[in-house]
């Protein structure tokens, strides 16, 4: 009975301890830190501006190739190694390079039902930003859209020209879930003032 106990013992023990070694040398075991896309729906969504779900047979390179940036790049813009797994249905951050099927089609907007003259514009920018950064918001919209509040292109809309791809996923927060709501005046002030706030500065336009 005793000799029994101690095997059994001995063969816990051996167990444990292969079952160490195995953690220790491969990536992702026990002892390692967890990977960022452990699970499937991961945190990539609410940091990032732009997105991508995995679908079947996704592979980092596969993926890199759709959305035309490098592996390096997507790997970082996700904190990421190549040996990291992608589950179906994790969702990845995409650097700013990326360029998605939606993007490549590019916008395609109704015109709005009210146009704002130049002059409407700049008051409007000069009601919304505060005293000491409203010259220059007016010299940005002016250099950007000409302080045409209904001008647009493939990805950026309005007097800021708010790229609707970067900053639609925080914008759905703020109420505004169609691109067409960027293309009112007053509107896209406040988003411009949001988006200089969140940056902590002009970057985001220079």
């Amino acid at each position: 009975m005793t000799a029994l106990v101690c095997g059994r013992q001995r063969l816990l023990t051996a167990t444990l301890a292969v079952a160490g070694i195995l953690a220790t040398a491969i990536p992702g075991g026990a002892s390692a830190a967890p990977s960022p896309l452990a699970t499937p729906g991961a945190v990539a969504a609410k940091t990032c501006a732009t997105t991508y779900t995995a679908v079947a047979n996704d592979s980092w390179w596969k993926i890199s190739t759709k959305v035309k940036v490098t592996v390096k790049e997507l790997l970082a813009a996700n904190n990421a190694r190549t040996s990291t797994m992608i589950l179906i249905g994790d969702v990845l951050c995409l650097p700013k390079s990326a360029v998605t099927k939606e993007q490549a089609r590019g916008l395609s907007l109704k015109p709005p039902v009210k146009r704002h003259t130049k002059a409407a514009s700049e008051k409007v920018i000069r009601e919304i930003w505060p005293d000491h950064l409203e010259d220059k918001a007016v010299a940005i919209a002016r250099r950007e859209s000409k302080l045409n509040a209904a001008s647009w292109n493939w990805c950026c809309i309005g007097l800021f020209q708010v790229n609707w791809w970067s900053h639609r996923s925080w914008l759905k927060g703020e109420g505004i879930t169609q691109p067409e709501q960027l293309l009112n005046a007053r509107t896209n002030a406040e988003v411009g003032w949001m988006i200089y706030k969140r940056a902590s500065g002009w970057g985001p336009w220079e």
